[in-house]
């Protein structure tokens, strides 16, 4: 009897063991930069900072933001709607607080309730507070024409995806000099990566398609950019930057673990 007790707790202490091993939180300084890198998804079990209605920090982050935003001097011609801005602006903060973010300099924003015909990529450069990029990206074949209004997560489904990336390392592929993109929103974007959604240059993205075909081209899923910028534009934000790909779809806005998660005070402090 006094074996089989000792057996039984034996088996209990490895089976523990083993639990904690893989339910242990990684940040993405922890992973190694290599071909099959994988960001960790974003949890909302692994968060401490849960929005509080009234809280102070929430009401800071607000007046932050509205600072942040105005030491753009954004002009009529290169625009970043605020509430977009905003939105994004605190799902880098929550990001970085969570350790997701290793390249905090850049945040990249991207707005897909415009017509792909305008400029509507922006690069923030957070160190100097000013515009880095604002340019032309595509969005996927079925997510719309000009326009985009579809967005999925499935595999083969052509279609762009919501919510925030964090960049991983550049490669050569088929599109040529490209970058991984991790998604890290569950159900929304975290199988961006299998799915091959990266970004990259085409020559479907520039002004002469447009005058062209009444349109910008559109790609796969990726976000493909102008082959003019691609390489600037992979090697400045690469390495666990963080994107934001927005629509005003009222299911991602509710759901989104990142958008509903509150920012931390000490982080807006140092951010």
């Amino acid at each position: 009897m006094i074996n089989k007790a000792i057996l039984v707790m034996l088996t209990s202490l490895i089976f523990l063991s083993f639990q904690s091993k893989f339910s242990e939180r990684f940040s993405v300084n922890d992973l190694p930069i290599v071909k099959s890198e994988r960001i960790p998804s974003f949890s909302k079990k692994e968060s401490s900072n849960h929005r509080s209605s009234g809280d102070s920090a929430f009401n800071y982050f607000e007046q932050s933001s509205k600072q942040l935003y105005a030491k753009f001097g954004f002009h009529k011609w290169n625009k970043l709607r605020y509430d977009v801005f905003q939105k994004a602006y605190q799902g880098y903060v929550v990001m970085k607080n969570e350790g997701m973010i290793s390249n905090s300099r850049y945040l990249t924003i991207m707005d897909f309730e415009l017509s792909a015909n305008k400029r509507r990529i922006w690069v923030l450069d957070l160190q100097k507070n000013k515009l880095a990029l604002h340019d032309l990206v595509s969005h996927g074949k079925n997510s719309g024409e000009e326009y985009a209004h579809y967005f999925s997560n499935q595999h083969e489904s052509y279609k762009s995806s919501l919510g925030f990336y964090v960049t991983g390392t550049n490669y050569i592929g088929k599109n040529d000099y490209s970058l991984r993109l991790h998604g890290v929103e569950v159900g929304f974007n975290d199988n961006a990566y299998e799915r091959g959604i990266v970004m990259h240059g085409a020559d479907y993205v520039n002004n002469q398609y447009i005058r062209k075909h009444k349109r910008l081209g559109r790609s796969q899923g990726c976000p493909a950019v102008s082959q003019k910028i691609n390489t600037w534009l992979i090697n400045t934000i690469e390495g666990g930057s963080c994107i934001f790909i927005y629509y005003p779809d009222k299911t991602y806005l509710h759901r989104s673990e990142i958008l509903n998660t509150e920012p931390q005070l000490k982080d807006l402090l140092t951010s």
